[in-house]
């Protein structure tokens, strides 16, 4: 089973190889990788990442596309992430700021969060936030995930939500 979503003006997909120019500009995005643990991303080191995320057989990443402008605005999906001493797949999401109060990305975003736990057969989904990401914990907040803790995720003070489970 693939997984695709669409609502009305944007969706959710599988990356291809044409997205890579996307991708990279996504990853070299101050804005959008504001609260990642990598920081924005060299050109080299993006073109090598998309790389690694097409190939990775374990967790998928998707392209979230304003269906309009066929723009790759956004990716999300599981990576692992380690927390409390033991690695989980998390839940995430990087989005160009102009996209974050996008009438349909929580449709969208909720419809995925359902697909992910089907697909991947997970009792719930989890994600790590960083305290300072406003947007996206307001974000995980509207998608129901509960905060249940704070974690410190590769140095930075963060809070774990979950969904599910």
């Amino acid at each position: 089973m693939s997984l695709f979503i669409e609502h009305q003006q944007l969706s959710v997909r599988p990356f291809t190889a044409e997205d890579k120019q996307d991708f990279v500009q996504l990853v070299q995005h101050p804005l959008c990788m504001k609260y990642s643990i990598t920081g924005v991303l060299s050109e080299q080191q993006a073109s090598d990442c998309f790389d690694t995320l097409l190939n990775n057989k374990k967790h998928k990443m998707y392209a979230i596309q304003c269906v309009k402008s066929g723009l790759v605005i956004g990716c999300t999906g599981l990576q692992d992430c380690f927390v409390d001493q033991q690695i989980e797949p998390s839940f995430i999401l990087r989005l160009l700021p102009d996209f974050h109060e996008h009438q349909d990305l929580l449709p969208t975003l909720t419809l995925l969060v359902e697909q992910l736990i089907s697909l991947y057969q997970l009792p719930g989904l989890q994600t790590v936030i960083s305290q300072k990401n406003h947007l996206n914990m307001q974000l995980m907040s509207a998608l129901n995930f509960q905060k249940t803790k704070e974690v410190t995720c590769r140095g930075i003070a963060s809070y774990l939500y979950t969904i599910g489970s």
